[in-house]
């Protein structure tokens, strides 16, 4: 899926890959909207403009179900860290699932990481990162996720289609067990994290591959086409047939089991 001209993942430190996903910058060259799809996982961002000169403000997002447009400017720049979907828990806390689909910004997002000392004059984008990931370092501590590796794993391998029952019965947890765990520390349960896996793979299959929709929505594991189409309407807001050309669809790696031991 081509992302937004001025997107790009950038290198990470490595004392952040057990908690991190990924590092990722955007800079807007022209006034507009960006749609930004849902992933089910948290980012811990900063917004600034390079042509003003004014200090960033810190924004903190909970798992997302449903796509988003954000306006944008020229010089207008992102820096993210997006938190692995078992993380979630450990900005949030307890109340990771309430957070869903919310956003916090400016103040209110400052009492959730106070760690984080933003500047109050303008930084270079280097200067940004290193204050972002020295306090998600301090923040996080020593996280340890229990039981969620393995479900993980599982459902990005098997691209969403694995049954709750299934996945349940193969972690030896009964299905409300199972819930349980995922929501505490995804903050969404395990059908929805599955059917947005479901959506990106369908998406890249028919954008990427050039899959036409009926072979699409077969291998991404739909029952049928309108089937499909009731999955893109609710996490993107459009139908296969018509894709919006300002998708940021971000690449989802995989669970990694020897990251979360």
């Amino acid at each position: 899926m081509p992302l937004p001209a001025g997107y790009r993942d950038r290198q990470l430190s490595p004392r952040l890959t057990r908690s991190v996903e990924a590092f990722w910058t955007h800079r807007a060259t022209r006034s507009g909207t960006s749609l930004v799809l849902p992933d089910g996982r948290c980012d811990i961002i900063l917004r600034y403009n390079e042509l003003d000169n004014t200090p960033p403000h810190l924004v903190l997002t909970g798992p997302a179900t449903r796509a988003f447009a954000v306006p944008e400017n020229p010089g207008d720049c992102w820096l993210g860290l997006r938190l692995r979907p078992s993380y979630g828990r450990l900005l949030w806390g307890e109340r990771v699932a309430q957070m869903q689909d919310k956003t916090l910004r400016g103040a209110e997002a400052q009492v959730v990481l106070p760690t984080l000392t933003l500047p109050s004059s303008p930084q270079t984008p280097r200067q940004l990162a290193r204050l972002l990931q020295q306090a998600l370092r301090q923040h996080l501590g020593e996280p340890k996720p229990q039981h969620l590796t393995e479900a993980l794993d599982l459902l990005h391998l098997t691209g969403g289609r694995l049954p709750v029952t299934t996945l349940a019965d193969h972690l030896s947890l009964s299905p409300r067990q199972l819930q349980r765990r995922f929501v505490n520390a995804v903050g969404l349960s395990p059908k929805i994290y599955a059917q947005l896996i479901q959506f990106h793979r369908a998406l890249r299959l028919i954008r990427n591959a050039g899959l036409p929709l009926s072979a699409a929505g077969f291998e991404a594991g739909y029952n049928d086409q309108s089937h499909m189409t009731r999955a893109f309407k609710q996490f993107g807001g459009f139908t296969p047939a018509v894709l919006p050309p300002n998708l940021t669809l971000p690449q989802l790696h995989v669970a990694i089991s020897d990251l979360d031991v």
